[in-house]
């Protein structure tokens, strides 16, 4: 404890500025129901705002279902912005490369194996489309290829209301809905381009002059009395105008309020700046 108070609170800034701007893994789980022929399975959940913009780097989603026949099931995940990801339909359908017909049972009937328990990820070796090991339950299992990228969904901003749906194509069969969860990576986007900071300061398309990780043209946006440096200075000014607010210098969401989030970029921002850096 004699350390950390010789040190004040520069320790305790400098880590909390680098949680602010780490890429960060997130788990979004929702409730599971009953899978019927005449009315799909829909869940969705939000992601809320952030107190720094963030951009999606990968994602996968963790399937369990419960049903006697997978070739009847078309998953699909739908971002805030309407994009979707068609994680399967109808497995079993599909031609394995250099077959002439699916891999389920002869005729329109896909995958009669019984059950998922999946993790959809674009890493996998196997694609879902293509598997049905029919002595195996769950017959679709592991890690497995969507039959969309979910690498559609990269650079795309995570917040809003997200939803999946399973539909079930053919009558004969119902089932239910264990699990489902989505694992969004994202990562610090300061301005908004739809990168991680950390590659546009790599690739060139950001200058880094002090190598605090952060591009400049976001370096200083929270030096509020402009001195080059975000400091014990700045922040005093931001708490002294803590609340609601009007054209308040520490508010800088442009949000008319003085708060956590403000306190977080000043945080992420905090050191000397670059000239010349808003």
């Amino acid at each position: 404890m004699k350390v950390l108070r010789h040190l004040g609170w520069s320790w305790l800034v400098v880590l909390l500025a680098l949680l602010v701007r780490a890429a960060a893994a997130d788990q979004w789980r929702v409730t599971g129901g009953v899978i019927s022929e005449t009315i799909p399975f829909t869940r969705s959940f939000t992601v809320p705002a952030e107190p720094v913009h963030r951009t999606i780097v990968s994602a996968r989603v963790q399937l369990r279902v419960t049903h006697p026949w997978v070739g009847d099931l078309r998953c699909v995940l739908r971002h805030p912005s309407g994009a979707q990801v068609v994680l399967l339909d109808r497995s079993g359908l599909a031609a394995e490369p250099g077959a002439g017909s699916g891999v389920g049972y002869p005729g329109p009937w896909g995958c009669g194996g019984d059950n998922i328990d999946v993790w959809f990820d674009d890493a996998a070796l196997a694609a879902a489309e293509t598997t049905c090991p029919y002595s195996q339950t769950p017959v679709l299992s592991g890690a497995l290829r969507p039959l969309s990228p979910l690498a559609n969904l990269a650079a795309r901003s995570p917040l809003g209301v997200w939803t999946l749906t399973i539909t079930d194509l053919l009558m004969g069969d119902t089932g239910s809905v264990e699990t489902i969860c989505v694992e969004l990576i994202t990562a610090v986007d300061c301005n908004h381009n739809g990168r991680d900071d950390a590659i546009d300061i790599e690739q060139g398309s950001s200058v880094d002059v002090n190598a605090d990780g952060v591009p400049d043209e976001c370096a200083c946006s929270a030096d509020v009395n402009h001195d080059a440096v975000v400091n014990a200075a700045d922040l005093a000014l931001l708490l002294s105008q803590w609340g609601s607010c009007g054209a308040c210098s520490a508010d800088l969401t442009a949000d008319s309020f003085v708060q956590a989030d403000d306190l977080a970029i000043m945080l992420s921002q905090w050191g000397v700046c670059v000239l010349g850096s808003r």
